[in-house]
């Protein structure tokens, strides 16, 4: 088989973490000859020293996802594929306004149309126009939880026959030990590894490890995870002299890096307001470090009883689930073991087969 997979949200929040986690399944599928790509220009070094392999055929534009290059002169470049390809694969929601053949697309949430989500309702109903109509024209909408598969359906009006839910897997590096080394921060520290964006709730994060930064004065809050508009709620927390010499951020973190980030990490905390699945967390888990989390549908659908759940609009219980996490030997002793056991069940073997019927039966 011979697709196109679309590179655009490569380094660029979870939909660029699920592309790589597809493209090397991909690449180690015998039933794959050939994976068509294509990605933002600035990322060719980055993305040839990552996937040098000639199973992979590259295109570089000169634009980033979501813009008028991506979603309009990509086209082009997409109809030079026509009779190269079978299948065309978008893991975004950034389906140019024309394909050139059958196209799956992923909607991996739909958390833009929560009252969560800051954004004008113009903005808002600019993405709903896009999305919809991205996924009524795909062969298939692939989704990463059933909660994610149910909103879906509400928002956009799709039958649920059309749409197919196959979780994301945890890399494999996140289950192997840690290099030898020190990490990116010593010491003690709170680690939160996602897009700053206000529905990830990072300023009740913040609020909450003010609150028991007294009881516990050496700890820190690691804070991993691209900006999504500058300044963001990070940059203004920055600002308050409580948090002087408590506040590490790491604007764009490599894999090894975060494998040596959750090596040090005392708790992984992560209080959405809204998820479509939640990756970070069974990466911590992979990983052996307790979670901390929101108490919400999703989560309970992927996490089950291996983390410990908080309110994310109440301060004082996001505080006091890092405190349970922090204080209790017993506790974190069996947060890691539930931890490890839940996020196995999300391996790339059997996920990644899921993949690879879905597109044999569209192409």
């Amino acid at each position: 088989m011979k697709i196109y997979l679309d590179g655009m949200f490569y380094r660029c929040s979870g939909v660029g973490r699920v592309f790589e986690n597809l493209l090397s399944a991909f690449i180690d599928s015998s039933g794959m000859e050939e994976i068509a790509t294509i990605l933002p220009l600035s990322l060719r070094e980055t993305f040839r020293n990552q996937f040098p392999l000639p199973k992979v055929k590259p295109v570089y534009i000169p634009c980033g996802p979501m813009g008028f290059g991506d979603l309009f002169r990509k086209g082009r470049a997409l109809r030079s594929l026509v009779g190269k390809v079978d299948l065309f694969f978008f893991p975004g929601h950034n389906v140019p306004f024309s394909v050139p053949g059958k196209y799956i697309v992923s909607v991996n949430d739909v958390t833009v149309f929560s009252p969560h989500f800051k954004a004008s309702w113009f903005r808002k109903a600019g993405f709903r126009m896009l999305l919809s109509r991205a996924v009524r024209g795909a062969e298939k909408v692939v989704t990463i939880s059933e909660v994610a598969k149910a909103d879906i359906m509400r928002e956009l009006a799709i039958p649920p026959e059309k749409v197919r839910v196959i979780y994301p897997w945890v890399k494999d590096l996140f289950f192997q030990p840690p290099p030898s080394g020190s990490g990116p921060v010593q010491g003690e520290y709170l680690l939160y590894l996602g897009l700053r964006i206000p529905h990830k709730n990072l300023d009740g994060l913040i609020r909450a490890f003010l609150s028991i930064a007294g009881e516990f004065p050496g700890l820190r809050l690691v804070i991993a995870g691209g900006r999504y508009s500058t300044p963001d709620m990070v940059d203004r927390w920055k600002e308050d002299p409580r948090l002087e010499g408590k506040l590490v951020e790491i604007l764009a973190p490599t894999d090894e890096e975060i494998v040596r980030l959750f090596a040090g990490a005392k708790v992984f905390v992560f209080p959405s307001f809204a998820e479509g699945f939640g990756l970070p967390p069974l990466e911590a888990m992979a990983s052996g470090v307790p979670v901390v989390c929101s108490d919400i549908p999703v989560f309970r659908e992927v996490y089950g009883d291996a983390v410990l759940y908080v309110d994310p609009g109440r301060t004082e219980s996001i505080a006091e689930g890092i405190h349970a996490a922090l204080k209790g030997s017993g506790v974190q002793e069996a947060m890691r073991a539930r931890g490890f056991a839940r996020a196995s069940l999300f391996r790339r073997e059997r996920l990644a087969e899921e993949y690879m019927a879905l597109l044999g039966s569209c192409a």
